[in-house]
């Protein structure tokens, strides 16, 4: 997932300087998304595009200083977990 959330927050695969930040985001993310009600079988897919998604979200949020743009990725991810939360069981 940590190649995959990457790719779609513009940073290459070989920048390797906010691996250890992204990891700790989408762990953070994950454990937020089960408390908020999302469905073991969407959290611990590894292909699941809603969930990548949701996940991408909350690092665009969260990395980096540039905290101006915070609120708006939060809002984004909290809609998205809450549609989520009403998917059944996962896949």
């Amino acid at each position: 997932m940590l190649n995959m959330v990457k790719n779609r927050c513009g940073i290459a695969e070989s920048v390797k300087v906010y691996d250890a930040d992204i990891r700790l985001y989408i762990k953070d993310c994950l454990a937020d998304m089960a408390a908020s009600g999302v469905p073991e079988g969407i959290i611990k897919s590894e292909d699941n595009e809603a969930a990548i998604t949701a996940v991408t979200l909350y690092v665009k949020a969260y990395l980096g200083n540039d905290r101006t743009d915070t609120e708006k990725y939060l809002k984004l991810y909290r809609d998205k977990v809450f549609r989520l939360s009403l998917e059944e069981g996962g896949i």
